[in-house]
């Protein structure tokens, strides 16, 4: 399908440029200038490759999702229901109720710029130069379709090796109710139409909100600033790669073994915390947290922003609490000690956000 699509580009200079393009159709946007940034090592001597590794995250963490998936695209099919980041920080989704489809129809798109590496697919040849990986998938009154791009991020650390090839993805996905009779949404031609738009987008780098409705202060934030804290010698290991949400820490610990902490920034739903019986409520200086506690393990969940709502007022929608999630600090351990690890994850809330 071919819509005519209006473009506006946020560039980190501020600068605001709008295209009017068609969709499917490659358009040459010219690269933003890519400024000089030195990534933060958290007083620690790290080698240029793992400087690289740090640089990609912060990158990742400027960047727009939802500059990055036009909605004008995704209207061409259906009345656009929710829109904004509703799985991760790194994602963004546009929920549509497909034309002539039936009442709980719907065709959900989301771009993610952190997916598990997967290039399985076949191998999709109409995208320029781009490596792009088709996955189609069947699964009951659902049809989906992901592809899995090359996203080109520009680093100025300079290192001997390569600077790593990120994928990102956009899946599309029709859910059809059972008393849908419409014909199926042509799924993977919605991905192919989405990604068009957003391989013409992503050379300008549009950056995040700073201000107003549409900051999320969490996304901006980096999940290792705890590895400050800490001395040299009491941490076994720091994993340095680009993930921009995730900080993986193991600490050593008199006369036990080493405890691994995982930390993760990203949004928890409004209306409850994780299912399960395990999952209590703590109050710590003022902050809500979910934790729960599994065998061995523990998950503490510090929602701690606004709730951010991606519905669209007015739009019917017969189940609007996915719309609504909170930016949340969660903590993950390999040890049940639980209450221990609450005052940690308040502390790592608190610096999130300043």
């Amino acid at each position: 399908m071919a819509a005519a699509v209006v473009a506006c580009v946020a560039v980190p200079s501020a600068l605001t440029g709008c295209a009017t393009v068609l969709a499917g159709t490659p358009v040459e946007t010219p690269a933003a200038h890519v400024d000089y940034l030195a990534p933060n090592t958290h007083s620690r001597s790290i080698d240029p490759s793992d400087k690289m590794l740090l640089e990609v995250a912060e990158r990742l963490r400027r960047l727009d999702p939802c500059a990055l998936l036009p909605e004008s695209v995704v209207a061409g099919y259906g009345e656009v229901r929710q829109f904004g980041p509703q799985q991760a920080l790194d994602t963004c989704t546009a929920v549509a109720h497909p034309s002539g489809g039936a009442k709980h129809d719907e065709l959900e798109v989301t771009i993610d710029l952190s997916p598990v590496p997967d290039t399985d697919g076949q191998r999709d040849w109409s995208f320029g130069d781009t490596e792009v990986y088709r996955s189609p998938t069947t699964h009951n009154n659902s049809l989906g379709c992901t592809l899995t791009f090359a996203l080109d991020i520009p680093v100025t650390v300079t290192a001997d090796a390569v600077p790593p090839t990120r994928f990102a993805t956009i899946a599309v996905t029709q859910h059809r109710s059972e008393d849908s009779s419409g014909e199926s949404v042509p799924v993977c031609a919605v991905a192919a139409d989405t990604l068009s738009e957003t391989l013409t987008l992503v050379p300008s780098l549009p950056a995040r909100p700073t201000s107003g409705p549409g900051r999320i202060r969490l996304a901006a934030a980096d999940p290792c600033e705890i590895v400050a804290n800490f001395a040299p010698e009491e941490l076994v290991g720091w994993q340095i790669d680009s993930d921009p949400y995730r900080c993986v820490l193991t600490q050593h610990q008199e006369g036990a073994a080493p405890t691994t902490w995982s930390i993760h920034y990203g949004l928890e739903p409004e209306f409850a915390p994780p299912e399960g019986d395990d999952t209590r409520e703590v109050v710590f200086e003022g902050l809500t947290l979910h934790v729960s506690e599994t065998g061995d393990s523990c998950r503490i969940a510090a929602p701690i922003e606004s709730v951010i709502d991606t519905n669209r007022p007015g739009a019917e929608r017969y189940n609007r609490s996915s719309g609504r999630n909170v930016p949340a600090v969660v903590l993950m351990s390999d040890t049940p000690n639980c209450d221990d690890l609450v005052p940690l994850t308040v502390d790592i809330a608190d610096g999130a956000l300043t």
